[in-house]
């Protein structure tokens, strides 16, 4: 087929170029005339399949092209040299480090945010070179197609968003929407909770305060790595956190007991050198199955989890939760009103007696 052997010399990408296959095949299979007029009339018998494959209208014109007819001229395909390839790269990479630049200035957005925000740009760049409507929504649909968790589209989507801001072009593109949920199988018991403690109190003394700490406060890892001693012992601090805003944090009485006589940051390690989120995370998991506990319940976020359960076991107080985990809306702490599959099924069994 000499569209194939077209396709072999082009610069697209070899899964693009299966795609393309597949879209012409079918089009020549339906169309009328493989032209200008069986297109026209392709497009209009068949819009459904166009909306579902999006890569169709670009792979119908690059197959018209390579016939000479179509809506442009055309042109043998050009190899791309290693040297072009370098400008695009370092043009790409410029841009990148201008918009999170641009970010920094412009937004309160985490380290981790803007880490995820450059990878997604350096990620839509692999595909495309240039940022329009059309390409990006090919983009989100190819991640979807490639089984992407619906969380990673919408990051996807938002970092595409504030990078057409940064560029100042009009392009709008709907996220998915995600239904709050809570894995509650991923978050300790309290029987499990105590085991743990019960561990590090013998083994590592300073990583159960650390665990106490994010237990009986609701902490996230960020807000934790700022809490030292002196604050601690104060029983308050407020603190920024996520989104830029303050935070009032309350302790324990036994917690401010067990930090008197001691000073500085909570979070360092036995060498007085501050611990980072992914250490502490590794650190927690390493602990976890020492203890003999499933390590995807322990994680510095699952001991937050914990913190709201008991918090609504013990006050059924919704509202004064949402405010002391620093929830914008009560809608997003009723995901603490979940049960557990176990939970469920019990309930499941007292109530179904008929």
């Amino acid at each position: 087929m000499e569209y194939c052997a077209y396709l072999s010399s082009s610069e697209l990408k070899y899964d693009t170029r299966g795609k393309y296959v597949d879209v012409v095949c079918f089009f020549l299979s339906k169309a009328s005339e493989p032209g200008k007029r069986g297109y026209a009339m392709f497009c209009k018998q068949y819009p459904d399949y166009m909306v579902q494959y999006p890569w169709t209208k670009p792979a119908l014109c690059h197959f018209l092209a390579s016939r000479g007819v179509g809506f442009r001229e055309a042109k043998k395909p050009k190899q791309k040299t290693l040297e072009n390839l370098e400008k695009r790269e370092k043009r790409q990479n410029e841009t990148v480090n201008k918009f999170i630049l641009w970010l920094q200035d412009n937004y309160a957005f985490s380290e981790h945010t803007l880490a995820s925000y450059a990878n997604a740009v350096k990620q839509y760049y692999s595909y495309f070179d240039e940022l329009t409507q059309d390409n990006c929504v090919r983009f989100l649909a190819q991640l979807e197609k490639d089984g992407l968790k619906p969380s990673t589209i919408v990051l996807r989507t938002s970092a595409l968003m504030k990078l057409a801001e940064f560029q100042k072009k009009p392009i709008k593109l709907r996220r998915v929407k995600i239904p709050r949920t809570l894995h509650t199988e991923n978050v300790p018991t309290e029987e499990e909770y105590q085991r743990l403690l019960e561990w590090l109190d013998k083994n590592n003394p300073r990583y159960a305060f650390m665990v106490r700490l994010m237990a009986t406060t609701g902490c996230r890892i960020s807000e934790l790595l700022q809490f030292t001693y002196e604050d601690v012992v104060a029983g308050t601090v407020e603190l920024k956190g996520k989104g830029n805003k303050y935070r009032r944090f309350f302790f324990t009485k036994e917690m401010q007991c067990a930090a008197k006589g001691k000073t500085g940051p909570v979070c360092i390690n036995r060498y007085g050198r501050p611990i980072t989120d992914r250490g502490l995370s590794a650190q927690l998991k390493e602990y976890g199955v020492m203890a003999g506990i499933d390590k995807s319940k322990i994680h510095p976020h699952a001991f937050r989890h914990f913190f709201a359960k008991m918090y609504l076991r013990k006050t059924k107080d919704l509202v004064a939760l949402a405010e002391i985990l620093g929830h914008r809306s009560v809608d997003t702490t009723r995901i603490y009103l979940q049960k557990s599959y176990d939970e469920q099924k019990r309930d499941f069994n007292r109530a179904v007696t008929w």
